[in-house]
């Protein structure tokens, strides 16, 4: 099977705040011994909220339950 990585360019203050979480989560397999991040099941998200954003009202200790915030 193969597979086709999208690279998409970050700051490199960006990509060292990535590559050490990565990292000290123990996901070391995931950075190429090119330095390019194999993100494959990994989502980014911002920490960032938008003055008015929605709460979310997720209720499962499994994970999301679809709410209004993670099926916008």
């Amino acid at each position: 099977m193969t597979r086709t990585i999208a690279t998409l360019e970050v700051s490199a203050p960006a990509y060292q705040e990535i590559s050490a979480k990565l990292r000290a989560a123990g996901y070391d397999h995931a950075i190429g011994t090119n330095g390019v991040i194999d993100m494959n099941g990994i989502g980014l998200e911002t920490t960032w909220k938008p003055a008015g954003s929605p709460a979310c009202s997720c209720t499962s200790l499994g994970g999301p339950d679809y709410c209004e915030v993670h099926s916008a």
